[in-house]
């Protein structure tokens, strides 16, 4: 009996860039009727250094690289405590090496690397239909009983608004706006000037000049960052009926908040972020919606959904779960 080819697990490095560009451009992530690859050319690992420590690995099988799992240690608030976890958000194997022990591999590898750096458990962000991810996911339990609520704003229909960058000296009121706003949502992280300083400096796509907010009597009563996620990534839907294609590149709303009383003014921002993300060639604006209808944008939106899991983490009650707001930074 032939042996079977060993699997070596390693970090990813520049020069796996365009191996890691094909190996997601054949990798679908199947969505029910539908399939989503993920074109992240020319740089395969831009999305990840806008992130706060990701970690970035490939898996080697007979010389090529055949898998692809991506995470960052992050500390969210879960039912008002602060805990430590790892949040996967790309795992990729080669169709024609699945079933080969690639997928347990790679986890194991970057458990062991979470864990020395404080994680108690790896946290995953499911789309519903993807029925690959979630059947890998399942066995070890931790399933949320809500879903994580997506608004996808059509900016098509944006037009410019009035708000400005924030500047340097208003940071710390931006910090305490964004905490107070999340303070009882499971799975937000809450900032300070400095964290939020350096997730402002790490890459182009998300600087002081994309941090947007609403000034009112010499006080800041809304903040919002617009988050251009189609500067690394290009999504490509196809239709299985059909294999017709359809490609977009979207970008994100992160770091918000308004002040009590204030979400009507926040609206105006977000159509503000809309013009913005028009003017960059988006197709889509995303929000977070931590509760049901807890954000209504006047422009036309669609709803979206994540199914979280947790499973070194009892999830709560969904009567008291409070509300969701997952950084779509990391997302």
């Amino acid at each position: 009996m032939a042996r079977a080819a060993e699997i070596f697990v390693r970090a990813a490095t520049v020069a796996d860039n365009d191996a890691i560009v094909s190996l997601e451009l054949r990798s679908a992530l199947v969505l029910g009727d539908v399939e989503d690859l993920f074109d992240r050319s020319p740089d395969a690992l831009a999305c990840c250094r806008i992130q706060d420590g990701c970690r970035v690995i490939v898996a080697e099988m007979v010389g090529r690289v055949v898998g692809l799992m991506a995470g960052v240690v992050f500390r969210p608030l879960i039912q008002g405590q602060r805990r430590t976890l790892v949040y996967i958000h790309r795992a990729r194997v080669d169709p024609e090496f699945r079933h080969h022990g690639i997928a347990m591999a790679l986890s194991s590898a970057l458990f062991s690397w979470s864990a020395e750096r404080g994680a108690e458990g790896p946290c995953y962000a499911i789309a519903p239909g993807n029925a690959t991810s979630l059947s890998f996911v399942e066995r070890g339990g931790g399933r949320w009983p809500s879903d994580l609520a997506l608004l996808d704003i059509d900016v098509s229909q944006a037009t410019p608004g009035t708000a400005e960058p924030i500047a340097e000296e208003r940071l710390p009121q931006a910090v305490d706006l964004i905490n107070a706003t999340h303070a009882r949502e499971n799975f937000f992280e809450p900032l300070t000037v400095d964290s939020l300083r350096a997730r402002l400096s790490r890459d182009r796509a998300y600087g002081l000049a994309n941090l947007r907010g609403v000034v009112d009597g010499g006080a800041l009563i809304a903040v919002a960052g617009l988050l251009d996620k189609g500067a690394y990534t290009e999504r490509i839907r196809i239709d299985r009926a059909s294999g017709r294609e359809t490609r977009s590149r979207s970008a994100a709303v992160i770091d918000w908040g308004y002040a009590p009383g204030r979400r009507g003014r926040f609206v105006e921002l977000l159509d503000c972020l809309a013009a913005d993300a028009r003017a960059l060639g988006r197709t889509t604006l995303t929000i977070c919606e931590p509760r049901p209808d807890s954000l209504s944008p006047s422009l036309p939106y669609g709803h979206g959904a994540v199914s979280l899991f947790t499973p070194s983490l009892k999830p709560p009650a969904t009567e008291v779960i409070g509300g969701l707001c997952f950084d779509l930074l990391n997302l």
